[in-house]
């Protein structure tokens, strides 16, 4: 009693409870001495059993979670796989050799759906839709700008270019699954623009390809459109309204990362830049 911070009859009380509740006898009791009893002997042998590996595994997921290892995997737009990550990755992976990351690119309805169904530890994209169920935390802005090819006329002269410059019926865009279609049709300024476009393409490859054989032009924000070292298109940064697509890291609410998970998303916070010029 006095080991268990106890009080003799307090646990004189519980002894007898649990014997109660077991339908056995643990001890045997006489006026001069206390003896367990053989199915006393053998409870006990279970219990501290029992205790040892309860102590063995508290032991092992406090070390656990001390270690940082394992694989954290990460849904991302493919313009943030291709364009923000591969730099990070190879430096990340320096200095944590033990956390393997894998990143799972998407469309933002795919994104956002892998990272609700657990299928991600978290994702990076912008916001496609506002579900209660995850939490936003802004990471970084890139503008939006005219995609067309180097020798459209629409691409001559060197003052700055308005969206007020592109045709419609030449316009080409991503669908509705994509992030770019939804900050374009949450831009009011740009209703009009939109109204009367030369269709709506879900494959960024395929919309690229349309540009590039003369058929329009598009506009993209910038990590997801073509580099300067392209051959055949170039990207001009749009003004009158300036829009930009806001991308964030996009994870599941009140639910914690594992600590390798944590890791990626605090160096992720820390070392992209909050705008892309």
């Amino acid at each position: 009693a006095e080991r268990l911070l106890l009080s003799q009859s307090s646990l004189t009380v519980t002894m007898r409870q649990l014997e109660a509740e077991l339908g056995v006898n643990l001890l045997q009791r006489t006026t001069r001495q206390v003896q367990i009893t053989s199915d006393g002997e053998k409870f006990l042998g279970d219990a501290k059993r029992i205790v040892d590996e309860f102590d063995h595994l508290i032991t092992t997921m406090r070390l656990s979670a001390s270690q940082l290892s394992g694989t954290v995997r990460i849904a991302v737009l493919p313009s943030v796989a291709i364009r923000l990550l591969p730099k990070f990755v190879a430096e990340f992976r320096e200095k944590h050799s033990d956390i393997n990351i894998v990143l799972r690119d998407d469309n933002s309805r795919g994104l956002h759906h892998q990272v609700r169904d657990g299928e991600v530890d978290f994702g990076i994209g912008n916001k496609w839709y506002d579900y209660p169920e995850l939490e936003y935390i802004p990471l970084v802005q890139d503008q939006f700008g005219l995609v067309c090819r180097r020798d459209d006329p629409i691409a001559s002269g060197d003052k700055p270019m308005s969206w007020y410059d592109i045709d419609p019926k030449k316009l080409f865009i991503l669908a509705a699954d994509t992030g770019v279609h939804t900050v374009l049709r949450n831009t009011p300024e740009l209703d009009n623009l939109l109204l009367t476009t030369a269709g709506e393409v879900l494959v960024m490859v395929t919309l690229l390809e349309m540009v590039r054989v003369r058929l329009g032009v598009t506009v993209l924000p910038k990590l997801a459109a073509p580099g300067p070292g392209d051959p055949d298109l170039e990207f001009h940064p749009l003004s009158n309204p300036v829009v930009r697509r806001e991308l964030c890291l996009i994870r599941r609410r009140d639910e914690p990362l594992s600590p390798s998970a944590r890791r990626v998303w605090e160096d992720l916070h820390a070392q992209i830049p909050k705008t892309i010029i």
